[in-house]
């Protein structure tokens, strides 16, 4: 067997071994194991498509192509973005190709020459009869090599991909450019194996480093970029959080203005029962009304969701909206303050600002909160009026028309029912705007050591 075809399928081998190493925490496909096995041996397979031709750039576009091929590929097994596969994909590729280099380091320094594996470019014949112990040192070696910079770059690099996490490639301008360095180093490699000098040993050495270097190089600009979008993500978060504190601020003023219009009401009809004047049917209905909105208290065992609920409960008398609760608050104990108080003050909001458009005796919100075994169930529904487009994403689109329906807004809901291993589906009814969210009691621990 030709030894060109031989270190294709090794090829294919080690770039499967690498791209394992940065897809395995990400969202998988069902049969996941079967899928990917499936797709190495049909990589390795494709290897004997193409022609053996000992040319520089032919080599180089043939390993592009190669690799090429295992993006759909990782596409088939994982549930994710392309954008994400293909940047596991490159980073896969850049610590093969750094691997590479270490084991052609290795090598020329016990070979004290230029090393074997710079041969398997040229035309030759594997030939298992001249396989001895000093070629079973240099596989045991070259395996050394790839193992320890696997690993390395692993813990270097690789780590940094969070289980479950959607890492958002922001700046695409410097990945794309990542991705043409590290193109061009591939085809400076070929071009050093052809036309370099076989016989200068430190110029060898020196090219070797220089290329493994920049592999290390690029990597770290790469995954820097990881870290560059969860800053942007979270100064977009405290953005949202201080738009959020300065809409609360209005809400609980409007509140407070509530309560005081109605104590001045109470105190003006007080005024005519002290001066002995009889009082109508209007003014007892007014009375009653303006000391119906302590009745606005909501209790469900739940100190924080009682607050949210009142306060919305005050919001809602004082824009004649009707809201009804059946709220089991104990089985939320186990959240987080701030993630109980954005959810649900994130759900009423929108369904309030929803209602608002209709006619009063329209305005309808409802909520249960139940549980149900290890989960528990929230349901929040209002009536609504008009059309609701809906997203790839299942959320619905903002319009002009429509634009009660804050996508932020959704989005970190979504984002705390997954936190808590949960799932947020939104869906209309008829006249009915459904919100259902379904977590799990069992993540107490595992949703405190994890951030929205």
């Amino acid at each position: 067997m030709p030894v060109l075809l031989l270190y294709r399928i090794l090829f294919m081998v080690e770039l499967f071994t690498a791209e394992f190493l940065y897809i395995f925490r990400l969202k998988k496909r069902s049969y996941f194991p079967l899928r990917f096995s499936a797709c190495v041996l049909a990589g390795c397979a494709i290897t004997f498509a193409f022609p053996l031709l000992y040319n520089a750039f032919y080599i180089s576009f043939t390993f592009l192509l190669l690799f090429a091929i295992t993006v759909p590929m990782l596409k088939f097994c994982l549930d994710e973005a392309w954008i994400n596969i293909l940047f596991c994909g490159i980073a896969a590729y850049t610590t093969q190709h750094f691997a590479y280099g270490a084991a052609n380091f290795l090598l020329s320094l016990v070979k004290l020459g230029r090393s074997p594996i710079l041969g398997w470019y040229f035309e030759e014949i594997f030939d298992i009869s001249t396989f001895n112990n000093n070629t079973l040192l240099m596989a045991l070696l070259y395996i050394l090599a790839y193992f320890l910079s696997y690993l390395v770059l692993f813990f270097v690099c690789g780590k940094k991909i969070k289980r479950g996490e959607n890492f958002k490639i922001k700046n695409l301008s410097v990945f794309l450019l990542i991705a043409v360095a590290f193109i061009t180093n591939i085809f400076l490699n070929a071009i050093v194996v052809y036309f370099g000098e076989s016989d200068n040993v430190i110029n060898t050495l020196l090219i070797i480093v220089y290329e493994s270097l920049l592999c290390f190089f690029l990597l770290y600009v790469q995954f820097g970029l990881i870290k560059t979008g969860t800053l942007e993500n979270e100064l977009d978060l405290m953005q949202v959080m201080l738009n959020e504190k300065e809409r609360q601020y209005n809400l609980s003023k409007e509140s407070i203005e509530l309560i005081n219009l109605k104590c001045h009401d109470l105190r003006h009809q007080i005024r005519l029962i002290g001066e002995g004047k009889g009082l109508s049917g209007e003014v007892v209905k007014e009375i009653e009304g303006a000391i119906s909105i302590y009745d606005s208290k909501v209790e469900t065992d739940n100190e924080i969701l009682d607050i949210i609920l009142t306060e919305k409960s005050l919001r809602c008398a004082y824009n004649g909206i009707a809201l009804t609760c059946v709220a089991d608050g104990k089985s939320l104990a186990f959240m987080d303050k701030a993630d109980l108080y954005s959810l649900f003050g994130n759900a009423l909001d929108n369904a309030i600002e929803a209602v608002m458009r209709l006619p009063t005796d329209r305005r309808n919100i409802g909520v249960v909160v139940r549980r149900v075994g290890d989960m528990v169930s929230v349901n929040i529904h209002n009536s609504y009026a008009g059309k609701i487009k809906f997203d790839g994403s299942g959320l619905p689109v903002t319009t002009k028309e429509d634009n009660g329906f804050h996508g932020i807004g959704l989005k970190s809901m979504r984002r705390i029912a997954e936190k808590y291993a949960g799932t947020m589906s939104v869906n209309a009814d008829g006249d009915t705007f459904i919100v259902n969210i379904i977590i799990s009691t069992k993540q107490t621990e595992k949703a405190k050591k994890t951030r929205v």
